[in-house]
């Protein structure tokens, strides 16, 4: 486990060198887009890890569905440059009340669906009136994701937030993966379970919100599933764990800026299918070994 892990922190510390070292990389891209895909590097791979632990697969599905409908609503009612700030309780909002079922006692599935239907629905007349607010471009951003395409308060904000979510999640990794092992266990010992299912739906609904125009609603499941189903393959332990996902998402974060630089190929989309790639391969090291 340990030459595995070591592994994944090599090739996160060479795809960084490697990025670092392209000539003229900040004079074409910029270093608010630098910024922005190292904050969301550092904001997904931690809460991935947290989302594994807790195996709660079902909110990385949801979570990018309620940021879609929270974000042009937001624009229209903020403008398109600090949205994120009230899409981010727009979304923690339902995030709650998703978890609040949860905790009531209904079934994961059935709150899944209901949440995705009613924000699908409600998402289609939102992008409607925020593509004539604020133009097709911008909900396309949306759609896709493009950290080239954002600006310096939002680039330097997404790295402010990446560095605290990763912080904060290495600081609850360990109660947080002590519940995903017994949550009974967890109750009868005296943690509150809730303060922490609560601290990690924030968590999310942060991530997601403040990182839809830099990710995508497409690519935003497969960055908060896969870096942390990889890792719990690789480390041991739960800050392991995290630092194992956070160095994934890194990687593959880096490795596809660097190849929308050297391929005119969409970041976002080409961070996705590397981690894809990834967790293939984890699958197929794990069966051999």
């Amino acid at each position: 486990m340990a030459t595995r892990l070591y592994a994944i922190l090599a090739l996160s510390a060479t795809s960084l060198a490697v990025l670092a070292l392209i000539p003229k990389l900040y004079w074409v891209i910029g270093y608010p887009a630098v910024a922005a895909v190292a904050g969301s590097a550092l904001a997904y791979g931690a809460i991935s890890s947290l989302v594994a632990a807790r195996r709660l697969y079902f909110l990385a599905h949801v979570a990018p569905h309620m940021a879609l409908l929270a974000a042009p609503i937001s624009a229209l009612l903020l403008g398109f440059r600090w949205d994120w700030v009230l899409a981010i309780a727009i979304v923690a909002v339902l995030m709650l009340l998703s978890g609040y079922s949860l905790h009531r006692g209904a079934d994961a599935d059935v709150v899944a669906s209901i949440m995705v239907s009613l924000t699908a629905s409600l998402t289609v007349i939102a992008l409607y009136y925020a593509q004539r607010s604020v133009g097709a471009g911008r909900v396309s951003q949306l759609i896709l994701g493009d950290p080239l395409l954002v600006g310096s308060p939002e680039g330097y904000a997404a790295l402010a937030l990446g560095l605290a979510i990763a912080t904060i999640s290495l600081a609850v990794a360990r109660e947080i993966f002590y519940i995903g092992v017994s949550r009974e266990v967890a109750l009868v010992s005296g943690l509150n379970v809730w303060a922490y299912d609560a601290l990690l739906y924030i968590l999310i609904a942060v991530t997601i919100a403040s990182m839809l125009k830099i990710t995508g609603f497409l690519v935003a499941t497969v960055l908060t599933l896969l870096p942390g189903a990889i890792a719990v393959m690789v480390a041991r332990g739960s800050l392991e764990s995290v630092v194992a996902s956070i160095a994934l998402a890194l990687t593959a974060s880096a490795l596809g800026l660097a190849s929308s630089i050297a391929l005119g190929l969409p970041p976002s989309g080409v961070t996705g299918l590397i981690l894809v790639l990834a967790y293939i391969a984890a699958r197929g090291v794990a069966r051999v070994g």
